[in-house]
């Protein structure tokens, strides 16, 4: 039986984008921040929104915010 992954998308102030990578629904946010600090993400919350059946992490852009 195969397990499906939802895919994790950044949020910014421009939207979301897709960040090439999925999870289980049933994972952590702490598993989903870390995999994307990896990546150089620095994400402030991570939420699982049903709507889309996706991982949301939203972060700052630094760029505009300065």
């Amino acid at each position: 039986m195969p397990v499906r992954k939802c895919p994790v998308l950044i949020e910014t102030h421009q939207g979301r984008s897709p960040t090439g990578f999925s999870a289980l629904p049933s994972a952590q946010p702490f598993e989903i921040s870390l995999a994307l600090r990896e990546m150089g993400w620095k994400a402030y919350r991570v939420r699982f929104d049903p709507a889309a059946v996706a991982w949301v992490a939203s972060v700052i852009d630094w760029g505009i915010a300065a």
